[in-house]
Order: C-alpha cells, then structure tokens, then sequence
C-alpha cells in the first residue's frame, strides 16, 4: 500500500528532472553560482596580492621614486641609551642595512633623538628613535617614537617588501600604534595641460578601483583625493573617506611635469 503511493511520487519527480528544460534551468543555475564563486575568490586574491605601486608603473612615467614612513609609538615607558641603540640597529639588520658610522644623538631637555641615516646611489634611509615627556592621565610619562624613513629609485616594487619586513620587526620590537605613508614620485617630460593632468589623476585613481572625494587646482597644482576599498587604512576629511591622494604640478626649471601619488596622503614632513 505505502509503495503504490511512494512510486508514482517518485516516478513524478524523476519525470521532472529528466526534462530537457529543467536541465538546462539547472545547468544555468550552476553556472551562475560558479561564476560568483569564482568572482569572490578573485575580488579576494586580488585584495590580498595587490600592490599599489602597479598602478604607478602602468603610467610609463620617468625618474619614479618610491617613499615609506612608518611612525610607530613603542608600548614602554622606558629606554635606556643601549635599548635605543639596540632598536636601530635591529630595524638597520631587518632590511639589510649595515651601520658603518656611529649613531647620532641629540639631547635638548627631556627630549632627546637617536638617529641613523643612510644615503647610496639608489637609496636612503633614515631610522630614529625619539623620546620625549608627554602629559598622560594628569601624569608626566616618558614615551619613545619610532620613526623609519626610505626612499627607493628605479626599484620601486621592492618597497612592499621592505614595508612588511619593517612592520614585522616594530611589532617585534613591541609598539602600540603605528602610521604607514607611501609615497611615488615619477615625471613626465614638459608641461601638461589641466585637462591632461585630470586624465593622469583619473588613470590612477582608476587603477586603484578608487572613487575621487575631491579635486582642485592651484596655480600649477593640481590635487585629487580619493578613496579605494584596496587599502584598509584611511582617514576622514570633509565627512568622506580618503586614502589616496594624488598631486601634479609643473616644475619650470626642469621643464617635467611632477606626479606624486600618496597614501592616506601626503606627509609634510617629506
């Protein structure tokens, strides 16, 4: 009795599926789902193996440079001359550096600087560590700031390697915070009209999938700010998101037009 009822529910369903039009909905169906599958894991290779200075090399541009600055706060409070000594010379070992000259030390009141710096042919480098009281909690305390400094010519991909290596070894080292700058530098030869400087900044907010926050032009700068999910960290300026920021001006003297792309933006200190 239970089979005479089961059988012909079950002859429906194989019915059903041995149709030619049910096939083929169901072989659009994998497909489909395929085809998302396939986009996430490349949205996903994609943001892990990025590297933003790809989208400066596509420019062709000439003379190209590329920047780092990482300024981390060291999670002591305190140091002793050795430690400090100790600390450069880790972070100089980290990336290849040999310190072949004494490190530099500069004492005003509670503030003092210990410094290294290297300059060669197609780099410089520049590592601190910098001390000084702060007010914390209605306390004075003594913090250390670490500072890293390199510039890199023709070589620039290799700035993502060093930034890594660097990053591992301050959180080695035990810091609390740390603020990452990259910047590239590159030219053309003469100068550039507005409307060529905007398709320059396009092609490279374009190359990073980023979206512009803002533009303006001064004079000969020209300045774009924009925001792409590639990168995590960002600030916010004029409530939106900024992590890109492009600058284009013209130098007279040299008769190139300068390209600088920065990320979350340009540090003054450069």
């Amino acid at each position: 009795m239970e089979n005479s009822k089961i059988n012909p529910f079950i002859k429906r369903i194989k019915r059903i599926f041995s149709s030619k039009h049910t096939q083929f909905t169901l072989y659009i169906a994998m497909v489909l789902w395929l085809a998302v599958i396939t986009q996430m894991v490349v949205n996903r290779v994609f943001r892990e193996d990025f590297q933003i200075t790809e989208a400066f090399v596509n420019t062709d541009m000439e003379e190209m440079k590329s920047s780092l600055e990482i300024v981390a706060e060291y999670s002591g409070e305190f140091l002793s001359e050795a430690d400090k000594k100790d600390m450069i010379r880790q972070i100089a070992d980290s990336i290849g550096l040999t310190l072949d000259k004494e490190i530099h030390i500069q004492k005003e009141g509670s503030r003092s600087e210990y410094a290294y710096t290297k300059q060669a042919k197609y780099a410089e480098t520049e590592i601190k560590v910098i001390s000084m009281e702060q007010e914390y909690e209605e306390a004075v305390r003594m913090k250390h700031y670490i500072i890293v400094r390199m510039s890199i010519l023709q070589s620039i991909q290799s700035i993502e390697g060093y930034k890594n290596v660097l990053l591992n070894m301050l959180e080695q080292l035990g810091v609390d915070r740390k603020q990452i700058t990259m910047r590239f530098d590159g030219c053309y030869a003469g100068a550039r009209t507005k409307e060529e400087k905007e398709r320059i900044a396009e092609l490279l907010i374009r190359e990073l999938h980023g979206e512009i926050a803002l533009d303006y032009e001064e004079g000969d700068l020209y300045t774009v700010y924009a925001y792409t999910g590639l990168i995590n960290e960002y600030i916010m300026s004029l409530g939106s998101k900024v992590n890109i920021q492009v600058a284009i001006t013209y130098d007279e003297q040299k008769d190139k037009t300068i390209v600088t792309l920065a990320t979350p933006i340009l540090n003054e200190s450069w």
